[in-house]
C-alpha cells in the first residue's frame, strides 16, 4: 500500500500528481490505436488536469511559462479530431442522416505528442522548490481560481449573456473541478467538489447544444427549434446551481482548505 496523500508534503505530492498524469497521457498515446475518439478524450482531460494541477504552484511563473506551453499545446493537438467525435454524436442525434457533411479529420501526430509529454515531464524538475511549498500558499492559489470561476458566473448572469459567457465559465469551472478534486483528501471539499462536478457536466451539455447548433447552421441551415429549447433549460438550471455554489464569498471557500 503506498502513503496516504496527506501524509505527503505538500510539494512531492503534488509533482508526483502531475508525473503520473504526464505517464498517463504516455500510455494512452501507445494504445491510441485500441480506440481512438476515447484515446483522445483521455488525453484532453488528463492534460486539462495536468495544466489545472501546475496552476496550484506557488512562485512559479517562471517554471509555468515553460511547463504549459507544451502542456497547451499537446492538448491543442487532439482538438479537432475530438471535436469531430463529438459533433458526429451530435449530429446523428439532432439531424439523423446528415452526418455525410462531416469532413474527416487528419488523425493526431503521435510522435509529437510523445515528444511534448516527455518534455513536460523533464520540466517538472526544473520547479526549484517542490520540497519547500507550504500548504497555505497552495491553498491561496486555489482561492484565485474559485475567486475566477465566481467572476464567470457573474458575467454569465447578465441579461442575454453570450454563449462565450457561458463557454468561460465552463472553463473556470473545470479547473475548479481539478484542483478541488486533488485538493479533497487533505481540505474539507469532498462534497463541494460532487457540487463543481455536477455544474461543469451542466455546462458542457450546454458547450454540446451550442456546438451543434452552429455545425448544423453552417451545414443545414435551419435550427430544430428543440434546440434552442434545450439550451434555454440547460442554463437556468446551470445559473441555479451556479448560485448555490458560488455566492459565497472567496474566503468562504479558504476556510474550507484549513
Amino acid at each position: 500500500m503506498g502513503v496516504p496523500l496527506r501524509q505527503i508534503a505538500v510539494g512531492p505530492a503534488l509533482c508526483s500528481a502531475l508525473r503520473k498524469l504526464l505517464r498517463d497521457v504516455l500510455r494512452a498515446l501507445e494504445t491510441f490505436e485500441s480506440d481512438q475518439p476515447a484515446r483522445a478524450h483521455f488525453v484532453r482531460t488528463r492534460v486539462k488536469r495536468t495544466q489545472s494541477l501546475a496552476r496550484l504552484v506557488p512562485r512559479g511563473v517562471a517554471w509555468r511559462k515553460m511547463f504549459l506551453p507544451p502542456c497547451g499545446e499537446l492538448k491543442d493537438l487532439f482538438a479537432e479530431f475530438r471535436d469531430a467525435s463529438i459533433i458526429l454524436a451530435l449530429a446523428e442525434k439532432y439531424a439523423p442522416g446528415e452526418a455525410h457533411h462531416l469532413r474527416l479529420v487528419a488523425r493526431p501526430d503521435l510522435k509529437r505528442a510523445a515528444y511534448l509529454t516527455e518534455y513536460a515531464e523533464d520540466v517538472l524538475s526544473d520547479y526549484p522548490d517542490w520540497s519547500g511549498l507550504e500548504w497555505e500558499k497552495v491553498a491561496d492559489r486555489a482561492v484565485r481560481t474559485y475567486r475566477a470561476a465566481r467572476q464567470s458566473w457573474r458575467q454569465a448572469t447578465c441579461k442575454n449573456a453570450p454563449d462565450a459567457a457561458f463557454h468561460e465559465w465552463r472553463l473556470r469551472v473545470k479547473r475548479l473541478f481539478y484542483q478541488c478534486e486533488y485538493l479533497a483528501c487533505r481540505a474539507r471539499l469532498v462534497r463541494l467538489t460532487r457540487r463543481v462536478d455536477r455544474l461543469g457536466e451542466t455546462l458542457g451539455q450546454i458547450q454540446d447544444v451550442c456546438m451543434a447548433e452552429d455545425w448544423i447552421k453552417k451545414h443545414l441551415g435551419k435550427i430544430p427549434a428543440d434546440l434552442p429549447r434545450r439550451k434555454k433549460v440547460l442554463r437556468r438550471r446551470a445559473l441555479q446551481r451556479g448560485k448555490s455554489l458560488l455566492a459565497p464569498k472567496p474566503r468562504e471557500f479558504r476556510r474550507m482548505l484549513g
